[in-house]
């Protein structure tokens, strides 16, 4: 049996590394249990965790979602607890694990983020001392100051090997070069240079409605397709044509009464329309929409205030997506050294 850390410099990464690594270790004909050992909740919100909703949908787990993600705690309350209580945290997650481990080959565990942080790291001290869990590291190309924290975190446990996330095409080579060069020195690994994929960062349709507070009035079916872009509406038929054919999986913002920027649009492609201005299009735009099958938003507000709340919206995008983790694969297949990865776990490539 072994156990899987994953944890991260920032926030982000840790969900669809433990998804994608699942599905490839599945693959391989290992059987693999999903794990979130500790969350980090408001103050009195126990509501169910968002990751394990995913884990448990995306692989058809039996298991409860109180099983999955077994402590979940306020940001005081968790400090309080490894600070005065530290074997009752330890011992609630291991009876979690001994449930999510029997009959598998490994467990992957999605642990806290910024492990720079104090009571990141003390969890994954202590999960990883309690259980014999190997760590996977996840850092941001540009995250040149958490390094000598990951080599500290070295000496504690049995740190497996780090990924460089997020890293410009541009760059990959001299940030390889980089993370080999300050990490070997320490006899880490790097596993994976990881990177930045725009399909990753996008959000989808229903997202972006959500955010907006705007409804769908056409093609309500495609709210899981992902936008990548957005683009404004353009001046006109002519320049709109151009201006919208230099890029694809957008969303373009345009007022109501732009109709002939709409009918532009709809001729590029384009993942969803949004109106501004509680603006409504015209049944022959709505009909084009449908039959292209590009839904519609409308909404309240102006451009500038769309606009800001898209920008918002991209900011706080989930990984929680089965297309994201479908493109996510393909990037691992490409950039990670699975068979390393498999040699730490004592499985064969």
């Amino acid at each position: 049996m072994a156990a899987l850390y994953i944890t991260s410099t920032e926030s982000s990464g840790k969900t669809t590394l433990g998804a994608s690594l699942g599905r490839k270790l599945i693959q391989h004909g290992t059987k693999v249990g999903f794990m979130i050992p500790v969350r980090i909740v408001e103050d009195g919100n126990q509501a169910s965790c968002a990751d394990a909703t995913f884990y448990k949908d995306a692989f058809s787990l039996i298991e409860p979602e109180e099983s999955i993600c077994p402590v979940r705690l306020s940001r005081g309350e968790l400090s309080k607890t490894l600070s005065e209580e530290p074997s009752k945290l330890t011992q609630n997650i291991k009876q979690a694990y001994q449930k999510i481990s029997s009959g598998k080959d490994i467990v992957i565990m999605e642990g806290l983020g910024n492990v720079s942080d104090k009571i990141s790291t003390a969890v994954c001290y202590a999960i990883a001392d309690a259980i014999g869990a190997g760590v996977i590291v996840i850092l941001n190309y540009d995250a040149s100051s958490a390094v000598a924290h990951v080599v500290a975190m070295n000496k504690k446990i049995k740190l497996l090997g780090v990924v460089a996330n997020l890293v410009p095409n541009s760059k990959i080579e001299k940030v390889k070069k980089q993370m080999v060069d300050s990490l070997g020195k320490a006899g880490i690994k790097l596993l994976g240079v990881l990177p930045e994929v725009r399909g990753l960062l996008g959000v989808t349709v229903g997202e972006l409605a959500g955010a907006l507070g705007g409804d769908i009035i056409s093609s309500s079916d495609k709210t899981e397709e992902l936008v990548e872009n957005i683009m404004v509406g353009a001046m006109t038929v002519d320049s709109g044509l151009t201006y919208f054919n230099r890029k694809e999986n957008k969303a373009v913002v345009i007022r109501g009464e732009r109709l002939d920027m709409q009918l532009a649009a709809l001729q590029t492609p384009t993942k969803c329309l949004i109106i501004t201005n509680g603006g409504k299009p015209s049944p022959s735009i709505v009909a084009q929409a449908q039959e292209k099958q590009v839904p519609i938003i409308t909404v309240k507000q102006d451009t500038a205030a769309t606009i800001d709340g898209i920008e918002k919206a991209l900011a706080e995008a989930s990984f929680r997506n089965p297309q994201k983790l479908e493109i996510f694969d393909k990037v691992l297949g490409n950039y990670f050294d699975f068979e390393t990865f498999y040699s730490l776990l004592g499985l064969k490539a």
